[in-house]
């Protein structure tokens, strides 16, 4: 198995990609932004409850709003050809199996 990074890590990679990716390039200017994923706490509630039923993630979120009320987009950098390294679904994979080794979460 590949080495276990956290969540932190895969941000960073992202920040750091991001940022050296657009450094590179000669056509880029102004300010870029760095997300995959745009969502609201029901959403990610949801995608976590599906993924890790054993974990038993709340999904009542009454007084929230059901889809994320801010996107933020990263058409730019994808324009300039950047491309994301890692999904949602690696990210919390890998960081579950982190905390898990560190013995911050049980099965």
């Amino acid at each position: 198995m590949a080495s276990i990074k956290p969540i932190y890590e895969k941000k960073k990679a992202c920040v750091i990609g991001g940022t050296g990716f657009v450094a590179e390039k000669q056509s880029a200017s102004g300010r870029y932004i760095c997300c995959a994923h745009n969502t609201s706490v029901p959403e990610l509630a949801k995608f976590l409850n599906k993924r890790y039923p054993q974990y038993k993630v709340s999904t009542e979120f009454n007084d929230f709003p059901a889809k994320a009320k801010l996107i933020i987009s990263p058409e730019k950098l994808i324009k300039e050809g950047f491309s994301f390294k890692y999904g949602v679904e690696e990210i919390f994979d890998q960081t579950l199996e982190y905390l898990k080794t560190k013995g911050a979460l049980k099965n």
